[in-house]
């Protein structure tokens, strides 16, 4: 009897093991930073203004200092089948999240822009190459203000919103999907420290 029951103990495991194994998205995202840099924007500028209007940010002079970081993202199949993920043709920024509130995306402007599923094979990767500026509330605080503790690191996260072994996926599908965020799984990076110029280094990636 005492066997019998260890048997059946030793087959639940197995099954929730399996279940768990086969839950896993096969997917690495890796984010590095690559140029840190400053350019001056005068406070007329839409994303300056709108900074300082919603903030309420302490900024006398014309034209503010605005810190960039050039970045990379490398989204990797870990998995032995290919496998596709949906991003826009321009504007792929649109499928990565951002931990925090602090850092954004410096996006420009799209002639052409679309949704496609872009094919991983396995043991391979994809590269993104974009720009992200930080809040302007370092460098201009207003007066009055308390910032209370800020996330530490940076990540970026890939949204998946279906199944992504699945080939034949409509585009109104991908539309309703984004639209439907508990359709979302995130898959996020390893960090960077974005907070300090003088504290910044990379976040161990395992």
């Amino acid at each position: 009897m005492k066997s019998l029951f260890i048997f059946f103990l030793l087959l639940v495991l197995a099954l929730n093991f399996g279940c768990k194994h086969t839950d896993t998205i096969p997917v690495k995202v890796k984010l590095n930073l690559e140029k840190e840099y400053t350019k001056s924007l005068s406070k007329n500028d839409p994303w300056v203004r709108d900074q300082i209007e919603q903030q309420s940010l302490n900024v006398d002079a014309d034209s503010v200092i605005v810190h960039y970081y050039d970045i990379k993202i490398e989204i990797e199949n870990t998995g032995q089948r290919d496998i596709y993920v949906w991003l826009m043709t321009c504007s792929w920024y649109s499928n990565i999240k951002i931990n925090n509130n602090y850092i954004y995306f410096y996006t420009r402007g799209c002639d052409s822009n679309f949704p496609g599923r872009e094919k991983i094979t396995p043991q391979s990767k994809i590269t993104l190459n974009g720009t992200v500026r930080k809040n302007l509330k370092f460098d201009y605080p207003d007066e009055n203000s308390i910032y209370g503790k800020e996330v530490e690191f940076t990540k970026v996260g890939l949204v998946t919103i279906d199944d992504i072994y699945k080939t034949n996926v409509e585009v109104v599908d991908y539309s309703l999907n984004m639209e439907d965020k508990s359709k979302h799984k995130v898959i996020w990076s390893n960090g960077i420290k974005l907070l300090s110029e003088k504290d910044q280094y990379q976040e161990e990636f395992d």
